[in-house]
């Protein structure tokens, strides 16, 4: 039987040592990550060493999350969409690393779906609430997304 993982029950189990609670979300979320990986790194060597590189890199920053207003799953897919990110703006953008990466596979898209674009995958928003703040309906919103994902990966090529 599976046990939900709460805020509660990490925040206990993270005076434990960060390793613990690392190998909890894991075991928990690697599944969906590694999922939510391949959408944009096909290659699933690369996506599974791309998953163990996110939960390290994850682990130092647990309380982060356990303080963050979103769940846990939401907290840690929000982290790992800028990893995955940086992993592929270095992949292939050799040298010259800015901190505008995020945002460089999607320079020439329209500044709506830039918007759509920041605002789900950097700060961690649902699509329902773009919708509602937009006054668009949640289609919209998810067909953006969709657009958006497809200028990425062919900037990537």
């Amino acid at each position: 039987m599976e046990q939900t993982i709460t805020k509660d029950i990490l925040r206990r189990e993270l005076h434990t040592g960060d390793r613990s609670v690392a190998e909890m979300l894991y075991t928990r979320y690697s599944g969906m990550l590694f999922s939510y990986i391949l959408q944009f790194v096909p290659d699933e060597k690369e996506a599974a060493t791309l998953l163990v590189d996110i939960f390290s890199r994850l682990t130092p920053k647990l309380q982060n999350g356990f303080d963050s207003h979103l769940s846990v799953y939401c907290w840690l897919q929000v982290e790992s969409r800028k990893i995955i990110l940086e992993h592929l703006h270095e992949t292939t953008k050799e040298g010259g690393q800015t901190r505008t990466y995020y945002f460089s596979l999607l320079e020439d898209a329209p500044p709506e779906h830039q918007w759509v674009f920041r605002e789900l995958f950097l700060n961690g928003r649902k699509k329902e609430e773009l919708a509602a703040c937009s006054g668009k309906d949640l289609a919209y919103i998810s067909k953006i997304l969709r657009e958006c994902l497809v200028m990425i990966r062919k900037n990537l090529g």
